[in-house]
């Protein structure tokens, strides 16, 4: 199928970021030496996440605050991590850290994330520096300085969303040094990635930092085109004002990798890797904004952060399945009447193939918000205050195909993927029609104070108020090919909820942090960007709670962290319906609980080991009550929620240039959701899995190094996104090089 390509060769992001670069070195050596300027502020630090797995601060929590003041289980992922391992986008990212797991969809969609047995992809669960980040679009980490994982509920720092946690990216911002970073990678599968990070200073106060990426792949069918470039720029740095402006665009021409339907009942035994779709399949998407901040100090040590960012997200999808058949399969596709049931696969078993429901979508929006830090004290305590106000206009657009009849996908063999396939018969690539709409408008007002109350004991706590409005545009056409638009069902939602969290911090020293919490959270029936029903409009939002009890300790001196928690988190109002029920909204009756444990312990144990590790043990993940229509899964565990789950990662300094690192990623057996109650089906589960990926980097002087990967060393074959009829595989074994240089 022929697309439309995007303005530009592909590495005219990385042409261009290295024009500015030189640019601006030239400028600045033209420039005549100023007279010494005096600032105030605390001095500009390198890259926290550059050079080390360990970080002690964090900025998920409104503002910048030391982890062990945060009441609540957080994981951070800083860029060592992301660059030791490769991890090149937000899903491999996730993988190593503890308690995610990713559902597939039928359109094709892999942003689905589940945290706690709770799903986190809504739109308030994923942010951008602190902001909502609309889901539905796939992520890179080229512009990533760090990722943040706080799990438990967190509405009143967020609004709505949040039940099981929330995922915060922080981006690369400009710093008062001068720098430049080029890394190239290539790799199996015609694997070939470039990054540039410039960072050039071009003021006493001002600095400009382009990050761009250029990623193409073919994984024997599953094909990855992506370029990215993300200019900012900030002035005042290190003075009471700090601004910043930033642009952001992201293009993907991709190929997704075909789902596979289950053998009795499991994972199907083929090849890691495997492709068995069309050349018809894509999966494309855009994600372009623009962005800005405004930090003020004031003279007395409090805060003012302000900023915005406002911006457009494509993506549209079309991809396969294959499912295998006993006898040769139709010509459409489909396996004989009476064809017996196949039990095992081997390389001449035939696979029937089909199509994905073919999906667009378009999401615009803009959000703000302004946070207020003060420390100060009064009433015989010490006060960390925290305040804020922020709002969002959110507009989703949605597009189906229209009618028109669509090719049909061959059949094939398990010994035969990537057989280039063609669609066949009369069809056609999907002929777009909107199919709905979304416009939605929010905001927040919230308050929260940590006290000192005695030498080793602090109290938290926080409300919030929300508003939200929300109307939803369903269309209607007419049978056939281009059929007539026949009608527009419009509904509309207006909900005022609030949320509450507190929470006790007992810390004896320095090293050591034991805390309670308890938190709140709310989601809408629209946040998903749409209504299933017209009576879902009528219906309040679900609540939820988060009760935890954990600890945050350092060892050896503060060089090795180690955080853990015992959590319990209920939805004790989910919506469910009624097989008597025929009024105008849902039934908020449905409960459902997950507890379990999480450990983290990130740092160094010699001078010459790191570690990052993260595990979760989660025992009881159950459906506690439904509607009378939904009552036989009451008792059922939740899918997609496997028992245990975990990641590690360990390097060995062997010598002053050689370093050797090895990491696993796994979980124990997953089972995708049944039907709409969120239960585990009793009839499709993978089994757990264990991923070995290693690394050697050598370092010819301290500005350039050789880094290569084995990424699932094994060549494991493991179900990596679940649904219910089907699941997609995990990536194959892959070899990366890599050649870095920093000047």
């Amino acid at each position: 199928m022929a697309k439309k390509k995007l303005v530009g060769a592909p590495f005219g992001a990385m042409m261009l970021a290295a024009s500015v670069s030189n640019w601006a070195h030239a400028q600045q050596a033209e420039t005549p030496a100023l007279r010494t300027v005096t600032v105030t502020g605390t001095p500009e630090a390198s890259p926290q996440g550059k050079d080390a797995i360990q970080t002690r601060r964090t900025t998920i929590g409104k503002g910048e605050q030391d982890i062990r003041d945060i009441p609540q289980s957080i994981t951070v992922m800083t860029e060592k991590l992301l660059d030791d391992v490769r991890l090149d986008s937000l899903k491999e990212a996730l993988h190593y850290t503890a308690g995610i797991t990713f559902a597939a969809a039928e359109n094709g969609t892999d942003q689905d994330i589940r945290l706690r047995g709770f799903p986190i992809a809504s739109t308030g669960d994923l942010l951008i520096d602190g902001m909502r980040d609309p889901s539905q679009y796939d992520r890179d980490t080229f512009n990533l300085d760090r990722i943040e994982v706080m799990r438990g509920s967190a509405s009143m720092l967020f609004g709505h969303g949040s039940t099981g946690g929330v995922v915060n990216q922080v981006s690369k911002k400009p710093l008062l040094a001068n720098q430049t970073d080029v890394v190239g990678t290539v790799g199996t599968g015609r694997y070939a990635r470039t990054t540039g990070d410039f960072n050039i200073r071009t003021g006493e106060t001002s600095a400009l930092r382009i990050n761009a990426m250029v990623n193409k792949a073919d994984n024997d069918g599953a094909k990855i085109d992506k370029q990215g470039i993300a200019p900012s720029y900030g002035w005042g740095l290190g003075t009471p004002d700090e601004f910043n402006v930033g642009l952001f665009y992201l293009h993907n021409d991709n190929v997704p990798p075909s789902g596979i339907r289950y053998v009795n009942g499991t994972l199907a035994a083929v090849k890691a890797g495997s492709f068995y779709g069309t050349t018809a399949d894509f999966a494309d998407g855009e994600a372009s904004y623009i962005n800005g901040s405004w930090l003020h100090l004031f003279p007395d040590g409090s805060e003012l952060r302000t900023q915005f960012r406002s911006g457009v997200f494509d993506r549209s999808t079309w991809g396969s399945t294959v499912a295998a058949c006993s006898v040769t399969p139709t010509a459409t596709g489909t396996c004989p009447t009476g064809a017996p049931a196949v039990s095992s696969l081997d390389a001449s078993t035939f696979l029937r193939r089909s199509g994905l429901t073919p999906r667009k979508d378009r999401y615009q929006a803009t959000y703000a918000q302004s946070d207020y830090s003060r420390s100060f004290d009064a009433f015989g305590g010490h006060h960390e205050w925290l305040a804020g106000v922020d709002a969002a206009w959110e507009q989703a657009h949605r597009f189906q195909n229209d009618g028109t009849a669509l090719g049909t996908r061959p059949p094939t063999t398990v010994g035969t993927p990537d057989d280039g396939a063609v669609l066949v018969g009369t069809g056609h690539a999907p002929q777009w029609r909107n199919s709905s709409n979304y416009r939605a408008t929010s905001y927040g007002v919230y308050a929260q104070d940590l006290v000192q109350v005695a030498p080793a004991w602090k109290l938290l706590g926080g409300l919030r108020y929300d508003h939200f409005a929300g109307d939803f545009e369903q269309l209607s056409y007419a049978a056939g090919a281009a059929g007539a638009l026949t009608g527009t069902t419009s509904t509309h939602l207006s909900n005022s909820p609030w949320s509450y969290r507190a929470g006790v911090l007992y810390q004896p020293s320095a090293s050591r942090s034991w805390h309670f919490s308890y938190g709140t959270s709310f989601n809408t029936s629209a946040d998903s960007y749409q209504f299933v029903t017209p009576q879902n409009a009528n219906t309040p939002p679900e609540k939820s709670r988060n009760i935890e009890v954990g600890a945050k300790l350092d060892w050896l001196k503060g060089k090795l962290s180690t955080r853990g928690a015992l959590f319990r988190t209920d939805k004790y109002n989910e919506r469910t319906t009624d097989a008597d029920f025929a009024g105008d909204a849902f039934l908020l009756s449905g409960k459902r609980h997950s507890s379990g444990v999480e450990l983290d312990v990130v740092g160094r144990i010699t001078p010459r080991w790191e570690i990052y590790a993260s595990y979760t043990w989660i025992p009881v993940a159950k459906i506690d009550a439904l509607g009378s229509a939904q009552a036989a899964s009451v008792g059922a565990r939740v899918g997609l929620t496997p028992k245990q789950s975990g990641a590690l990662w360990a390097s060995y300094q062997a010598t002053s240039q050689l370093r050797l690192a090895a990491g696993v990623h796994g979980a124990s057996e997953n089972r995708p959701l049944q039907g709409t109650t969120g239960a585990a089906s009793t009839t499709a589960r993978v089994p757990g899995y264990a991923v070995v990926d290693a690394m050697v980097e050598y370092k010819f002087t301290p500005e350039v190094f050789l880094q290569v990967n084995v990424n699932n060393v094994g060549n494991h074959a493991y179900g990596d996104q679940l649904y219910p009829a089907f699941t997609i595989l995990g990536p194959q074994r892959q070899l990366l090089a890599t050649l870095g240089l920093r000047y």
